[in-house]
Order: structure tokens, then C-alpha cells, then sequence
């Protein structure tokens, strides 16, 4: 039976790698804009080293104190860009990170769970649509919550050196490094309640995490940079989305509705009540792991509800916690709920997942639509740029974020500010704001200001935000625009 098992969870794993990379090819363009931007400073690592300094963000702290925040998950990339087609070295990349994922999700799930329910928790994983999107971008995020269950399971087991480890590695790879100070701390308070081997706080794991963070930070290659963008991304970029009003914030910042939590998580919620009831009918007392999952999930769960980002960090915890907490069920208690309940159990069991299978399927497929129609555009307006403007010359971009297409997919140009507006609102917020009003259309003049502040001869407005821009645009003669299409504008400066 037990050999059974395995074979039904390396069955799973086997489909769910499988499922990644097929829904990476769904699309021929990458999944977001972020990932072009990653793969281009793969490719400049690989021939130039480490970078010091990144010209391409002209306009932002980027310029002049560059620091790659990312650096781990760029070296991981630079194989891949031996690829003569970048865009297709990313797809792979992608690939093999959401791979490495789910493979260490496997590895750990299997520690604390029962082998019955390893083959569920691990196809529960890609039963989201939400979470699928996320495991196919090529980002850093994917590699750090690889990290992030690998480190609370050596916190878990209080295994020094890995935690030491991880903690390094996690600093030089993604600026969310810092939680393993907050789980080693968290898991050691719950260890504090607990009776007999497990029981007694100490601080060996929290000096093992915060040591290895520091020396991440202090050894990575653009020392001291990285303790400012550090600063910038962990409380600025927070207290000013908190805020509101003041920078144009990316999506994933913003809540998740009601709506999309629950068609991006279908199986989220009723395993959280599934949970409940069966703790009504048959009490039971949760192991110290199940514990200590729940603790480092629990701030991601709340957090959700204030940006978006927080539910894909957050669903591998929710996860392992159930698998952990539903593995101290012996045989007696699942008897003890009845033949009734149990069959009602494995009934609505069977149900949710086939629900959640055609509903996540049939969410991808439209994500996948939408990423090629959108990608597919950007990736024409920087090969416009790549054969018609000087090489050296910067380029004006309505929106913040359209620079990582750019950037990865033209990089003869330079432009404003990339990845988050963070970086040029904190280098000079006056300027951010006339960069914001220009790109509004909230100017008499936006001509004199391209011209003469930023000093570019060309530029991009997108249609969905940046209408009253365009309208200046085509009302000026001094303006001419060279390409159009149901997406954007591009336009030169006389």
C-alpha cells in the first residue's frame, strides 16, 4: 500500500512539471512583462560580470547606486541565455524554476504528511489558477519560495547550518530575505508552548537566520547599494502603497477581490472549512510541524487581503500546514467520523478537485490569450524602436512598467525607470511627478517637457491609461506619431 502511495505521488509530481511546461508554451510571448527584463540582465551578467551600474533606467537610483536585488536568480538564469532566442531562454527558465518549486514543495510535504494525502496536497498546488500564473513567470519570487519552505523546514528540524545557508542564499536572491528571521523567531515561540522534546525557545536558529542574512547583504557584489533598495522595496514601497496617491503601484500590490480569491484558489476555502467541521466531529490536537506552518502562513493569509502578492507566497504554507495538521489523524479518528461522513467527505472530496481542475484549466487558457495579445504588442513596439531609433538614445514610456519589455527586448536604448517607480520617486520626486503628469496628459505643454527636461526624440503612450497623452499628441504638429495599433501609440518628437 505504502509503495502504492509513492508511486500515485511521483505519478503527480511527474504531472505537475509536466502541466508547468505546458502551460508555459500556451503563449509564445513570457508570461508578464518582468521576465524580459530578467533575462536581459542574465545575459549582460554572463558577458559582463556582475553589474555596477544599469544606464538603461536613466531617471532612477538604478543610474548612479545600482544595486541587482535579484542577483542569485540572474546568475541561475545565465545558462539559459546561451540560447540564441532570449524570449525562448526565459520560457525555459521559467520552466526549470517552477520545476526546482515543486520539486522542493514535494520533498517537504512528504516530511510532514501522510503518505495518502501527499499525492493530494501536491496536486492542490497547481489547482489555482493564480498560483499557476505566478509559477510561470520568469521571476525571482518562484526561486525565493523555494528557499522560504526549504528554510522553515530546517527551522522546523533546527538544523543550524542549512538555516545559515538558506538564509544566505535567500539575501542574495530576493529581497523578501528578511522573513527567515521573522519564521525562525515565530517557530522558536510556538516551540517555547510546546511539552517534551519539541518544547524550549532558543536563539541558535534566530542567530542562524539573521547571521546568514547579513551575510548575504554584506557580500553581495553591489554592497552597500543593496541596503538601500533594501530600505526602498521592504518600507517605502509598503507605506506608500498603505498610503495610496502617491506612486502608480503595480497590480499585484493591490487586494484580491472576493471574486478572484475564490476562482483563484478554488480549493482554498473549502479546505479551510472541511478543516473546521472535521475538527467539530473529531478533535484533534495538531503536531508542533502543523504548528509551526500555520504560524509563518498566517501573516501572508491576512496580508492578502491588503496586496495580492501575499496569497502566492502564501498558498505552498496553507498547503503544507493542512497536509501536516490532517497527517495526526490516525486510523481510529477517521473511523470515528462515521461511514456517512466519511463518504461525504471523499464525495465532496473527489468533487472540489474535478471543479478545480476544469476551473483552473479553463482560467489559464484565458490568462495565456491575454498574455500573447498584450507581450505580443510590447514586443512589436521594441522591435519598431530596435530598427528605427539611434542607438544611446532614451525613450519616453507612459507607463513605468512598460521599460522591462523594453529593456529585455531593446536594450540599444535607455529609458526612465524600471520594475518599480519606487526607484525614481525616491531619486528625485519632483521629477517623478512631472514624468507622472506628462505621461497623464496633465501638462499645457508635454513637447517642452520631453524635449527639454528628459531630452528624448521618441515615445510610447498605451491606450488603456494614457488617452488624454495621446490626444495631446496627435492635436500638436510637433508631434508626429510613426506606428499605431489597438494597444499604443509610438511618436518622435520634430
Amino acid at each position: 500500500m505504502e509503495r502504492n502511495l509513492r508511486y500515485a505521488a511521483l505519478g503527480v509530481l511527474a504531472a505537475a512539471i509536466l502541466a508547468v511546461v505546458k502551460v508555459q508554451f500556451l503563449t509564445p510571448t513570457l508570461w508578464e512583462a518582468d521576465g524580459y527584463y530578467h533575462i536581459r540582465v542574465a545575459d549582460l551578467i554572463r558577458t559582463t560580470g556582475p553589474l555596477k551600474s544599469f544606464h538603461w533606467a536613466r531617471y532612477s537610483f538604478f543610474a548612479d547606486r545600482f544595486a541587482d536585488k535579484d542577483f542569485l536568480y540572474h546568475v541561475l538564469l545565465v545558462p539559459f541565455t546561451m540560447v540564441q532566442d532570449l524570449v525562448l531562454g526565459g520560457k525555459l527558465a521559467a520552466c526549470f524554476t517552477a520545476a526546482l518549486f515543486i520539486i522542493v514543495f514535494w520533498l517537504v510535504l512528504k516530511k510532514y504528511s501522510h503518505p495518502a494525502l501527499v499525492p493530494l496536497f501536491l496536486a492542490a498546488l497547481l489547482l489555482s489558477d493564480h498560483f499557476l500564473y505566478a509559477l510561470s513567470r520568469p521571476r525571482s519570487m518562484v526561486a525565493a519560495m523555494a528557499l522560504m519552505v526549504l528554510g522553515i523546514h530546517f527551522l522546523i528540524r533546527r538544523k543550524l547550518p542549512w538555516i545559515f545557508a538558506l538564509a544566505f542564499l535567500y539575501g542574495l536572491e530576493h529581497i523578501t530575505a528578511p522573513l527567515m528571521v521573522f519564521f525562525a523567531v515565530a517557530i522558536e515561540l510556538v516551540r517555547h508552548f510546546e511539552d517534551g522534546p519539541e518544547g524550549g525557545f532558543s536563539w541558535r536558529p534566530v542567530a542562524a537566520s539573521a547571521g546568514g542574512l547579513l551575510a548575504g547583504i554584506l557580500l553581495h557584489p553591489n554592497f552597500p547599494n543593496n541596503i538601500l533598495f533594501t530600505k526602498l522595496n521592504l518600507f517605502l514601497v509598503p507605506y506608500y502603497a498603505a498610503k495610496g496617491g502617491v506612486l502608480e503601484l503595480g497590480a499585484e500590490f493591490f487586494p484580491i477581490s472576493t471574486r478572484d480569491l475564490l476562482l483563484g484558489y478554488p480549493l482554498l476555502f473549502p479546505a479551510i472549512l472541511f478543516m473546521i467541521a472535521a475538527l467539530m466531529v473529531r478533535p484533534v490536537k495538531a503536531g508542533f510541524p502543523a504548528k509551526a506552518f500555520f504560524v509563518c502562513s498566517a501573516p501572508f493569509f491576512l496580508g492578502m487581503f491588503l496586496s495580492q502578492r501575499y496569497a502566492v507566497h502564501g498558498y505552498p504554507l496553507y498547503l503544507l500546514w493542512m497536509g501536516a495538521h490532517f497527517s495526526a489523524w490516525d486510523r481510529e479518528d477517521v473511523r470515528g467520523m462515521g461511514r456517512a461522513a466519511r463518504l461525504l467527505a471523499l464525495g465532496g472530496l473527489g468533487a472540489a478537485v474535478l471543479a478545480a481542475g476544469f476551473l483552473t484549466a479553463g482560467q489559464i487558457r484565458r490568462r495565456a490569450l491575454m498574455e500573447s495579445f498584450v507581450n505580443g504588442h510590447y514586443e512589436r513596439v521594441a522591435g519598431w524602436f530596435r530598427r528605427n531609433v539611434p542607438p544611446g538614445e532614451v525613450i519616453f514610456h507612459a507607463n513605468w512598467s512598460d521599460s522591462q519589455y523594453f529593456i529585455g527586448l531593446n536594450p540599444q536604448n535607455d529609458y526612465f525607470v524600471t520594475l518599480d517607480p519606487i526607484y525614481m520617486y525616491a531619486w528625485d520626486p519632483g521629477l517623478y511627478q512631472l514624468y507622472r503628469d506628462a505621461a497623464h496628459g496633465r501638462t499645457a505643454d508635454p513637447y517642452q517637457i520631453l524635449k527639454d527636461v528628459f531630452r528624448v526624440r521618441y515615445g510610447y503612450a498605451g491606450k488603456n491609461f494614457f488617452g488624454n497623452l495621446i490626444a495631446q499628441v496627435r492635436a500638436d504638429p510637433r508631434f508626429q506619431v510613426m506606428a499605431e495599433d489597438p494597444l499604443g501609440v509610438i511618436f518622435k518628437l520634430k
